[in-house]
């Protein structure tokens, strides 16, 4: 569905999920919305199933703090992390972000296997000093790190931001097109789309290919229309360039994955017999 005129012929360029919109508290997309108003850019704030913020070109972006990615992972009813949904539902789009808002200010802590987030900063009374408040999170820093770079071997891009003022800065030339100098032409206009069961072999196989790193939804549909089977899509990997959208790197990282010989991580394979 893309977004329609009112009645005064005006056309947003970007759609902000409401849930981004309550609360006191100052986040990304708050401060955002007023570098939007300030440029007399148009927007809309309402319900969204994909993603916080849709903009121009298939850009869709989920915003989320630290605690916010590593809570995710937390499995819903049917036993599906949440995290591992909305990725799937991102790679719908054909520009997918995931905003990790203040995944620049965190404090590793490797010894003790796990990371501290800053929550509040004071400047002490009468001294030069600024004393920070922070909460901790046991998730091991290599852990952290590997989670980011899963999700962007999927074909998400990740935007590392300091805090909510930084994040939007980030967000607003993304959404503008300020970050490649401007917008380019044809632009097309924000699409909300729904999330869809994967209840066919066509989202079947979609959801195979898209899990090859620099593959999302899109450029897997594109390459079965062109091969017409996941296995013929593998078994010509030279010949993806061929399709609109593809470039050399991608291929080379898919081919890394899809014809390497299988090596378990020591390290994971170590976490793994201590939770059992």
């Amino acid at each position: 569905m893309t977004m329609q005129a009112d009645l005064f012929g005006n056309v947003p360029e970007i759609v902000i999920d409401i849930h981004e919109t309550k609360g006191r508290k100052q986040n990304a997309v708050k401060h955002l919305m007023s570098m939007l108003d300030k440029e007399g850019i148009r927007y809309v704030v309402e319900q969204i199933p994909i993603g916080d913020i849709l903009g121009p070109n298939e850009i869709v972006i989920e915003r989320k703090t630290v605690t916010d990615l590593v809570n995710t992972l937390r499995g819903s009813a049917s036993g599906v992390p949440r995290l591992t949904r909305q990725v799937e539902g991102l790679l719908e789009y054909q520009r997918p972000y995931l905003l990790i808002e203040n995944i620049l200010s965190i404090r590793r802590d490797p010894v003790k296997g796990c990371i501290y987030v800053p929550f509040k900063s004071r400047q002490t009374k009468g001294k030069p000093y600024v004393v920070t408040m922070e909460t901790v999170n046991y998730i091991h820093p290599s852990s952290l790190d590997a989670l980011i770079d899963s999700i962007r071997e999927r074909g998400i891009e990740i935007i590392e931001g300091y805090n909510a003022l930084h994040s939007a800065g980030l967000l607003f030339n993304i959404l503008t097109g300020r970050e490649t100098g401007g917008r380019p032409s044809g632009e097309r206009l924000p699409v909300i789309r729904t999330r869809k069961s994967r209840d066919s072999s066509a989202d079947e196989q979609e959801f195979f290919l898209a899990g090859i790193p620099g593959i999302n939804v899109v450029r897997a549909r594109s390459l079965l229309s062109r091969f017409g089977s996941p296995i013929e899509v593998i078994n010509h990997t030279d010949e993806w360039t061929d399709v609109p959208g593809i470039g050399p790197k991608t291929v080379m990282h898919a081919r890394r994955m899809l014809f390497s010989s299988y090596a378990p991580n020591k390290d994971r394979n170590e976490a793994d017999s201590e939770e059992d």
